[in-house]
C-alpha cells in the first residue's frame, strides 16, 4: 500500500476519532495518559515533532505536549487555507 493511501487512510481514522473523541486519548492506547512514540507511531507527523515536542525530554507527550502538536495543525491547516483560496498574483510587466 502506497504512502498516500496509508496517510489518507489515517487521516480518515482521526477525523473520525476525533468526532467520536478525543485523538490524545485514541493514540493513548495504553491509557497510561501519555503517547509513547510507539503510539505515535500512526501520525508521521507527530513523529517527525517529536523532539520539539517533548520539551521535558520523558520520551511520552503528555496532554499539554500533544496540545501544542494539534494546535500548530490546525494553525498550518489554517494558514494553507488562506493560501489555497488567496487570490493569484499576476507576473506581466
Amino acid at each position: 500500500m502506497s504512502k498516500k493511501i496509508i496517510v489518507a487512510v489515517l487521516g480518515a481514522f482521526f477525523a473520525v476519532a476525533a468526532t467520536a473523541g478525543d485523538v490524545f486519548t485514541t493514540l493513548d492506547a495504553d491509557m497510561n495518559g501519555a503517547i509513547s512514540k510507539d503510539e505515535a507511531a500512526a501520525m508521521p507527523s507527530l513523529v517527525e515533532q517529536w523532539k520539539q515536542l517533548d520539551t521535558d525530554a520523558s520520551g511520552d507527550l503528555s496532554a499539554d505536549e500533544f496540545a501544542v502538536y494539534e494546535k500548530s495543525e490546525k494553525d498550518a491547516a489554517g494558514e494553507a487555507a488562506k493560501m489555497k483560496d488567496a487570490p493569484k498574483s499576476s507576473s506581466t510587466k
